[in-house]
């Protein structure tokens, strides 16, 4: 009898401490640091679909998203609180993921302030032509009312490979806070192992 309480007990803390790292895990994962998937050819030749990245998602707790960065966001909803997100995390490990939250990756072409234009299919920023080295084919505006100014609290995307990204051409400007983080460092596959610019 004493035997089975002990094992038993045994159990129960097992059980409990899976349950805390599962926690530990998401809250991990919700707020500070995150492994996404990029499934999507919208941002070739930078990131193609299959690469796995790490995302950082402490820069924009503090500041908003700067020109040049490629960020990860929620299409149709804004970040939650740390309770919301860890929640989502926890229904996405346990194979119940909410699939209204579809997570893009794009570049931030124009901030706050910015008027962002695309004239014969380049991009002009504060009537400056855009240096795009990393653009893949010609910018269309997509019948995309241009030029606009990017308001505050807000900023306007485009996917590196022009032709079959939907970005802000698509859906307009993207909120801040529908903003996770920043692509930061590419972990797979091992062998495009590196930073992202």
């Amino acid at each position: 009898m004493i035997k089975n309480k002990n094992i038993m007990k045994e159990i129960r803390g097992g059980i409990f401490s899976v349950l805390v790292a599962i926690c530990i895990v998401s809250v991990v994962n919700s707020k500070v640091l995150a492994n996404v998937k990029v499934e999507q050819s919208s941002m070739d030749n930078t990131l193609h679909d299959g690469q796995h990245l790490i995302v950082n998602k402490l820069n924009y707790n503090f500041s908003d998203p700067k020109r040049g960065d490629i960020i990860i966001f929620l299409e149709n909803c804004k970040r939650g609180t740390i309770i919301e997100d860890t929640m989502e995390n926890i229904k996405s490990i346990l194979g119940k993921k909410n699939n209204n939250n579809n997570r893009l990756v794009k570049r931030v072409i124009g901030v706050s302030g910015d008027e962002v234009d695309i004239r014969d299919g380049v991009v002009y920023l504060n009537n400056e032509k855009l240096d795009e080295p990393y653009a893949k084919g010609e910018t269309i505006s997509n019948d995309f009312k241009l030029p606009i100014t990017v308001s505050e609290g807000k900023v306007f995307v485009l996917g590196d490979n022009r032709a079959v990204s939907r970005d802000s051409r698509k859906f307009g400007l993207i909120d801040c806070n529908q903003v996770e983080g920043s692509a930061s460092f590419r972990v797979y596959p091992f062998d495009e192992i590196g930073s992202i610019k």
